[in-house]
């Protein structure tokens, strides 16, 4: 479970840099047509997208809970339930914000695609190799997971020792410079004052 958070920042990071790539759009886009607004509904209904936010939902509260063991050590009973009481309302917070902006991806769907995609993406999510497809999904996260756990223990160390690093050259940057001994004086070339 701890590791979904990771997979779903990778994600995120992911298309985050590849947004960063994608050219900007030269002009905005005029707002979709109603008719194109309800084709992108149905292609994210048909993706059960809307069941990713309840599952992420049920999950967070999971890690949450667990977590809760952890955090401080022994805790009362009360401090517990008030520990709870908070995590709970963030949780539901959270999945309230996702699911409102659950909402806008519609738009997002209709200024994106055309309507031929559109018209396209929902043939195939409502055909049974694309509903196959959405139900195999919670199976190719149970295959992935095993790849994110190795990919995870092959990178830490190298990214602790890129930290380290940094770290080590940014306190040599800042450490005083050793001072600078002067050469002894000459007493010969010494002038004393008259």
């Amino acid at each position: 479970m701890k590791y979904v958070s990771s997979i779903i920042l990778g994600l995120a990071l992911l298309s985050s840099l590849r947004a960063a790539d994608a050219p900007a759009p030269a002009t905005p886009a005029a707002a979709p047509a109603p008719a194109q607004l309800e084709l992108a509904h149905k292609v994210i209904k048909a993706t059960q997208f809307d069941r990713i936010f309840d599952q992420l939902g049920a999950q967070m509260q999971q890690m949450a809970a667990q977590s809760m063991g952890f955090a401080g050590g022994p805790q009362s009973t009360a401090e517990k339930e008030a520990a709870t009481k908070v995590l709970g309302e963030v949780t539901k917070l959270s999945i309230d914000a996702a699911k409102s902006m659950l909402e806008k991806v519609d738009g997002v769907y209709a200024e994106v695609y055309s309507e031929a995609e559109l018209k396209a993406m929902l043939a195939f999510f409502e055909s049974p190799e694309g509903k196959s497809m959405i139900l195999k999904q919670p199976q190719i996260m149970q295959h992935m997971m095993p790849l994110v756990k190795s990919m995870q223990a092959e990178l830490m160390p190298k990214i602790q020792g890129i930290v380290e690093k940094a770290k080590t050259e940014a306190a040599a940057a800042v450490a005083p410079a050793a001072p600078t001994q002067l050469p002894p004086q000459n007493p010969a070339l010494t002038v004393s004052p008259k």
